[in-house]
């Protein structure tokens, strides 16, 4: 105890911390490990409290057109800083089937209709990529396992029954402003979609409100 603070709530207060490199030590995987989320923690940081999150270019939500699949929906080729400060980037389309997502929406009362419309939202998640094998037993005829060697940036779309967060207001000229808290849920909204009145009606472009979107 220093000061009146814990060793962990001091470090806390300092923010994330790096691993210190010294000649003739031992390299070790979680030392590795640890500087690489220093890094990434420093980059998310400086994303959202520099630039804030929202939509940079692209990202537009739009009609699949798809006669298999009446409710998908298209999400067009763009790049984004998410809520928690990560890079999201879509190098090709991608389709969301809102049909696929009907299981988790609200079930209704005996006051309410089923909820008739259905945010669409990217977030950023991490796959592991470049399979290789793991050590194994020194002897035998199993096959041997594979795990990831890689990580790779990667996103992930779906169709969402309740508003991802909202971004905070910008600052006011001459106003005192506190660092913005991470937001709770890494979600970014880029649409709200009214849904067709038949199964069988497809998605048009009508029903798709790009204009909720938070923009950079």
């Amino acid at each position: 105890m220093a000061n009146g603070y814990s060793k962990q709530a001091r470090e806390q207060a300092a923010g994330f911390a790096r691993p210190r490199f010294e000649a003739g030590a031992y390299l070790t995987a979680a030392a590795c490990s640890l500087e690489q989320q220093y890094r990434l923690q420093r980059g998310r940081r400086h994303n959202r409290h520099s630039h804030g999150w929202g939509v940079v270019c692209g990202l537009w939500v739009t009609p699949a057109e798809e006669a298999a699949r009446p409710w998908a929906v298209s999400i067009c080729p763009g790049y984004a800083i998410g809520p928690h400060g990560d890079e999201i980037e879509l190098r090709e389309r991608a389709a969301v089937d809102i049909a696929k997502f009907l299981w988790a929406r609200p079930a209704p009362t005996f006051t309410q209709a089923p909820p008739r419309r259905v945010f669409i939202a990217v977030r950023y998640v991490e796959t592991g990529d470049a399979l290789r094998a793991v050590p194994g037993p020194a002897c035998g005829c199993s096959e041997p396992e594979y795990a990831p060697s890689r990580i790779r940036d990667d996103f992930e779309a779906a169709a969402l029954w309740e508003a991802p967060a909202a971004a905070p207001a910008r600052v006011i000229c001459g106003e005192p402003q506190e660092c913005p808290a991470c937001p709770g849920s890494p979600w970014l909204g880029l649409a709200l979609v009214t849904l067709p009145v038949s199964p069988g009606q497809p998605v048009t472009a009508a029903m798709i409100d790009n204009g909720i979107r938070t923009a950079l």
